[in-house]
């Protein structure tokens, strides 16, 4: 059975003999990322793991990052891989087709080249080559992120992932996708519209909620709708949309803004916009609570 990827939103594979493909159309695919001149994690004291997952909608597939609190083993690396591989994601939509395992062997070396070595079973999905990469480019983002977040990389040279399948360098994974030698991040395929802070579920407290992100660049811009819970249990518009004006944006797409909130439940969505078209290109929304 061959399942459309857009109406597979939310769910992770579970048959060996599923099988996945890229959405026939996306809209997005006009949509490109500014060149991002350091894509990798900043070293972090939070007790928190980076962890990348891919998101599907009409506009594409995108690489999205949770901060995820885990149980530490001493290797950030593995920890993360571990947590992508056999826990649910913190948002509705986020999802992986790799499959569960706990075997999972990591090494680094001097110069900054991370060793993956994953049993096949991983791998046991049925994706067509645009999904086959995203969810190597998963696996790649992550334990990058895990390394920087712990300030593992020296600076002998860019970071880059070696993947070996039971031992064997080059396999073919995904039912007919070969595996290069050595991978590095690919950052056209993080999400077009990302929103860093404030994270899906988190808690803010003094009314202090800083909005950060990052961008493609559209062009009619970038918008944003808040919205707060009601006793009814439904969303309450807080104003109009507002717009993100250009000079808030940074060279690598980046903004930030202070919002100050009252107390309750709260959704942020952001969404692109092109010139004589009303569509919310790449919308992504988060849930959040001030308190």
């Amino acid at each position: 059975m061959v399942l459309a990827l857009a109406v597979a939103v939310g769910c992770t594979a579970t048959a060996e003999d599923d099988e996945h493909r890229m959405p026939g159309t996306a809209a997005s695919t006009e949509v490109q990322l500014p060149e991002v001149p350091d894509e990798i994690e900043k070293l972090s004291d939070q007790q928190l793991i980076p962890v990348y997952w891919l998101q599907a909608s009409n506009d594409g597939v995108y690489l999205y990052r949770e901060y995820a609190q885990t149980l530490s083993s001493g290797d950030p690396v593995t920890d993360a891989l571990t947590y992508l591989l056999n826990e649910t994601p913190a948002k509705e939509g986020w999802l992986t087709f790799l499959k569960p395992t706990t075997e999972i062997g990591v090494s680094m070396s001097s110069d900054n080249v991370i060793t993956l070595d994953l049993p096949q079973r991983v791998f046991t999905a049925k994706l067509d080559e645009g999904l086959a990469q995203r969810s190597i480019q998963q696996l790649v983002f992550t334990s990058t992120a895990a390394a920087a977040n712990a300030g593992l990389f020296s600076s002998a040279g860019a970071p880059r992932v070696r993947i070996l399948v039971d031992g064997v360098s080059n396999a073919t994974v995904f039912e007919d996708f070969q595996l290069e030698s050595e991978y590095q991040r690919d950052p056209s395929i993080v999400a077009p519209i990302w929103i860093i802070d404030p994270q899906n579920g988190t808690e803010a407290t003094n009314g202090k909620v800083l909005l950060n992100g990052r961008a493609a660049s559209f062009t009619d811009g970038l918008y944003y709708q808040l919205e707060k819970a009601t006793e009814s249990e439904d969303w309450a518009a807080q104003g109009e949309p507002m717009r993100i004006e250009s000079n808030e944006l940074a060279e690598d797409g980046s903004f930030s803004r202070e919002l100050d909130l009252p107390t309750g439940n709260y959704r942020l969505t952001l969404w692109g916009q092109s010139l004589d078209s009303d569509a919310k290109i790449a919308r992504v929304s988060s849930l959040f609570s001030v308190r």
